[in-house]
């Protein structure tokens, strides 16, 4: 009985550690299928690393590509909102640099606003993620598959670091690879870039801050001003002195073209090779050791406005000395002068670039602003981690379908990134979290394909906000009666979307549900040369000598030539309309936009020229959907 007894405990252990071991085992199974997507093997199967090495290979072509969108488009990837210029203030929110837009980091809107839009690291950081995450199954394995390899590569999301001369990427996503009867499941991929992005987005951060506070770009233009064009002063001689308009900008653009393209910051990257040279070198408060190019090109709009009598008249006798008719011809002439400059930073490798306009108004430099980002920043980040109100978000397209959007939370001058709306279980794309107290505060929107929706909420009340986006839908353009060789603008300004087409280069336009005022200007794609005009004029001057003491005049004529001139480029056509309103309903069934645009002349002289412009003012367009 003793032994059976013992033989019994001997085989309720043996039961007992069969059943730890079982669920030993199956802990272990388990445990490796839910993680086995997020933990890197320390080594990969020598047979798999071709087909890894390929992905990882793809993954850094992708990174370097987006890396290099941000250093030439100066911290952007997507680029902000495009804003059109207008007919008085002809600069929009991109400079046009060989076809592709630059987002300017600081310009004149088209209602007359300095406006900055300056990417932040941060920013940076996250359109190089996006930009990375939605490209991650775009890699091609053909030539590998064809050697016997599978592999399946799944969505994920990317986590990106800029650093001084590298950006640190990681990308979590599943990548399941099979060769032969041998698989292997990759969720976990790290790499490094190696780029001077941070350390030249640092030194384009520098100078813009430099230009920004102490404005070095508008004292050139001063200098520029006084040396190139007539401003204030007095010329002795007792005839008319007759201003020349076409002359007076023909210097400015020489002289801005000359003395731009010379300037320097300071460093060791030149050699100074005049004596007066060292007067174009700019004290930034850092030395470079690479190339930084200030560039401006006669081609860029740019806007030279002046007032002034273009024809002088001398002033009588000087008491005293009058009797041998001296006199003297003072002049004044007000200047308005916007222009971009585009500084790059770049070695042979990696170029980082970004324009800035340059403003002189009234002879004088724009305001100066204050180089301390840094105060508004701080400020704003203050803001953004005192979020203590929570809230619900819930976003919907017009017919109150879920549409996922990201959050961007506004309060005075701080600009949070919140996250977005995702659709739960529910149905409904909806956020919850905590924003920062904040009377009148905004709510920001943004979703791919609809238009940016604001939504103002008092969050020290109100705990809930249900946001409409309207979808943007894709129209083909259909412009009648436009020549074949002629280049045309069109704006679309709504009270939240605008947008503006070139065509026929774009031939589709995207609207959204909104009252438009819609304008279009039509410009020849061949030069049109208008024949050099002389005209006389004739004034009345002081006659010299013994006259002068008798207040007699004589008569004196000038001839003013105004040079053969080659426009590249005039209005033989436009118009304009307003109100127009589009509604979802119609939009949604629409597939063209046609537009009849009113036709003129082609110029044959400045005259006829300016009244084409005049035309455009006063010309209606007709606008149908079909």
């Amino acid at each position: 009985m003793c032994l059976r007894k013992v033989g019994d405990k001997g085989k309720l252990g043996q039961v007992t550690l069969f059943v730890i071991l079982s669920i030993i085992i199956v802990a272990g199974v388990a445990t490796f299928f839910v993680f086995r997507g997020q933990i890197k093997p320390t080594t990969i199967p020598e047979s798999f690393e071709p087909i890894y090495n390929a992905y990882l290979s793809c993954l850094e072509s992708i990174s370097e590509d987006g890396i290099k969108t941000l250093g030439e488009k100066g911290g952007y990837i997507e680029s902000p909102e495009f804003v059109p210029g207008n007919s008085y203030m002809p600069f929009s929110s991109e400079l046009d640099f060989f076809g592709q837009g630059l987002p300017y980091w600081m310009y004149v809107s088209n209602n007359n606003v300095l406006t900055e839009q300056v990417p932040t690291i941060t920013d940076m950081e996250r359109q190089l993620e996006n930009y990375i995450s939605e490209r991650l199954m775009y890699c091609n394995f053909e030539i590998l598959e064809r050697q016997g390899y599978d592999v399946f590569v799944s969505e994920g999301e990317s986590f990106v670091s800029i650093n001084e001369d590298s950006v640190d990427i990681e990308v979590i996503n599943p990548v399941n690879m099979y060769y032969e009867s041998n698989s292997i499941n990759m969720g976990r991929h790290t790499f490094s870039v190696e780029t001077k992005l941070g350390k030249y987005y640092d030194m384009a951060k520098k100078i813009y801050d430099y230009e920004k506070s102490g404005m070095f770009l508008e004292q050139y233009t001063l200098d520029v001003l006084w040396n190139y064009a007539p401003v204030d002063g007095i010329e002795y001689k007792c005839e008319n002195i007759v201003y020349d308009d076409s002359e007076i900008r023909k210097g400015i653009y020489e002289g801005l073209d000359a003395n731009m393209n010379s300037i320097k910051l300071k460093g060791d990257y030149y050699d100074l090779n005049e004596e007066n040279s060292d007067y174009f070198v700019v004290d930034a408060g850092f030395d470079s050791d690479d190339n930084i190019n200030v560039m401006y090109d006669t081609d860029w709009t740019t806007r030279i406005e002046f007032y002034g009598d273009r024809i002088a008249d001398p002033i009588g006798m000087i008491p005293g000395i009058n009797m041998f008719g001296f006199c003297y011809v003072p002049y004044h002439f007000v200047y308005d002068i916007n222009f971009p400059v585009l500084i790059q930073v770049w070695n042979d490798d990696f170029v980082f670039q970004f324009p800035v306009s340059v403003i002189i108004d009234n002879n004088n430099p724009r305001e100066a602003l204050s180089s301390s980002e840094d105060n508004i920043n701080v400020e704003a980040s203050k803001v953004c981690k005192r979020s203590i109100s929570e809230i619900s978000v819930y976003t919907f397209d017009s017919d109150y379908n879920s549409v996922e959007a990201s959050l961007d939370f506004r309060c005075l001058d701080a600009r949070c990134d919140i996250g977005g709306t995702e659709v739960d279980g529910t149905g409904y794309a909806t956020f919850e979290g905590k924003v920062p107290e904040c009377v009148n505060g905004i709510i920001v929107a943004s979703a791919s394909g609809y238009v940016d929706s604001n939504f103002i909420i008092s969050t020290n009340e109100e705990d809930l906000a249900d946001i409409m986006l309207y979808k943007k839908y894709s129209l083909k353009l259909n412009l009648e009666d436009i020549p074949r060789d002629a280049k045309t603008i069109i704006n679309f300004e709504s009270e939240d979307y605008s947008t503006s087409v070139m065509y026929p280069a774009t031939t589709d336009v995207e609207l959204a549900d909104g009252e438009y005022d819609i304008s279009v200007n039509v410009f020849t794609d061949s030069s049109v040369t208008f024949p050099e005009v002389s005209e006389r004029t004739c004034v009345d001057v002081p006659m010299g000598g013994v006259g002068s003491l008798l207040g007699l005049t004589e008569e004196k004529c000038y001839d003013v030539n105004i040079p053969e001139m080659e426009i590249q480029q005039v209005m033989i056509g436009g118009g304009y309309i307003s109100d127009q309103y589009f509604t979802d309903e119609l939009l949604k069934d629409a597939t063209e936009l046609n537009i009849e645009v009113p036709i003129f002349d082609i110029p044959a002289n400045i005259q006829e020229m300016q009244t084409n412009y005049e035309l455009v003012d006063t010309s209606k367009v007709m606008v149908g959907v079909n």
